[in-house]
């Protein structure tokens, strides 16, 4: 299972073009002396993003792998076992324990529960499954700060006129499969599967950012035939094909939808690869008026979840094991606008001054 989504960013606006520019405040000038524009800049921490992890047996970069699971992939190899909170996979079995394979080799497998959430090494994944990342970004260090007293000729104050906190957010889950066991060498049945992956992140800077209530719900109907004393897997994801071509055996029917922040707005994206779901957005943050000028450091953290609500068994003789492996990303980003301004005497007053001495000498003379 390789979940990988790409989360495409919005571009950065310039918020100062084309709009007035507000001197320094709270540096006091002395008396006829003036603030002189001088330039902009601006600072950008980049996009960063939620660390990702290897495929099998992979212990060196780059890492372009964001299924649930790969947080500690980075330091060691696919996955001995150590970190239980490596769960690849989400799985919910009507009826009995199908179990997964045996336990892996050198290289290192995916599909190999060792024990989590309630279940037994060997056994089906849990039926559901959370995930916690972060992404640290500095704040800006404002070297020539409006930081109050009295300027001095050519002082320097830089003054932030926008700041943006960019954040992204995709999620999704791939290799959504039903696996039919057993129920005989004749007949059909039929099965209806309730899934959500949902996913959030939160920062306490900037006075608290958060979004909440993302999330993508897969209602699938999935008709097969039974697999005798074996089983077989049917795909039950968005956009699934029916196997072989064969209407009775394959998705027949059911409702994907996304939410963001409570709000439905599509389907999940076809983008994706067949028998997968995936949706990404990217939110801009007005954060100028609680922007940090003084540097350090800030974090946000993105949650996600995993859950196969239902599996239910319409008719037939079979069991039946939905499975599906959830990812997630998220990238952050700050932009900071800032005008330069430099302390200088108020040139028309200053030639004034100099034409009232010359007038004053004349007079004396």
């Amino acid at each position: 299972m390789l979940f990988k989504l790409i989360i495409v960013s919005a571009a950065f606006v310039a918020a100062c073009a084309g709009s007035a520019v507000a001197a320094p405040s709270n540096t006091t000038l002395p008396s006829g002396w003036t603030w002189q524009a001088v330039g902009t800049g601006s600072y950008d921490t980049g996009p960063q993003g939620t660390p990702r992890g290897g495929g099998n047996g992979q212990t060196t970069g780059p890492f372009t792998d964001t299924s649930f699971g790969v947080m500690d992939e980075p330091g060691t190899p696919w996955f001995t076992g150590g970190d239980v909170s490596a769960q690849q996979y989400v799985q919910r079995q009507i009826f009995g324990n199908f179990g997964t394979g045996s336990p892996p080799g050198p290289a290192g497998f995916r599909n190999y529960n060792f024990g989590y959430g309630g279940t037994s090494a060997g056994s089906n994944f849990p039926r559901s499954a959370t995930e916690q990342r972060q992404v640290s970004l500095n704040h800006w260090n404002n070297t020539a700060p409006d930081a109050g007293g009295i300027a001095t000729f050519g002082q320097i104050v830089r003054v932030p006129v926008a700041a943006r906190l960019e954040v992204g957010l995709g999620w999704g889950a791939d290799q959504m499969l039903l696996k039919v066991i057993g129920g005989g060498n004749t007949g059909r049945s039929k099965f209806f599967v309730d899934a959500t992956i949902g996913a959030g992140f939160f920062t306490s800077a900037f006075g608290g950012i958060a979004s909440t209530g993302n999330s993508i719900r897969v209602n699938a109907i999935v008709e097969g035939n039974n697999a005798g004393s074996g089983s077989y897997d049917i795909a039950w994801g968005f956009n699934a094909s029916n196997a072989s071509g064969n209407p009775t055996v394959g998705r027949s029917g059911g409702i994907d939808a996304v939410f963001v922040e409570g709000q439905f707005v599509a389907e999940p994206s076809a983008g994706l690869t067949a028998n997968s779901v995936g949706y990404s957005f990217t939110k801009s943050y007005n954060v100028l008026s609680s922007l940090v000028q003084s540097g350090g450091t800030f974090n946000l953290t993105y949650s996600a979840l995993a859950d196969i609500i239902t599996l239910n068994r319409d008719f037939g003789n079979a069991d039946a094991r939905a499975s599906m492996g959830p990812g997630y990303e998220g990238t952050a980003r700050l932009v900071v606008e800032w005008a330069e301004f430099r302390a200088v005497p108020t040139p028309g007053a200053a030639a004034l001054l100099g034409l009232g001495g010359v007038m004053a000498f004349r007079r004396r003379h």
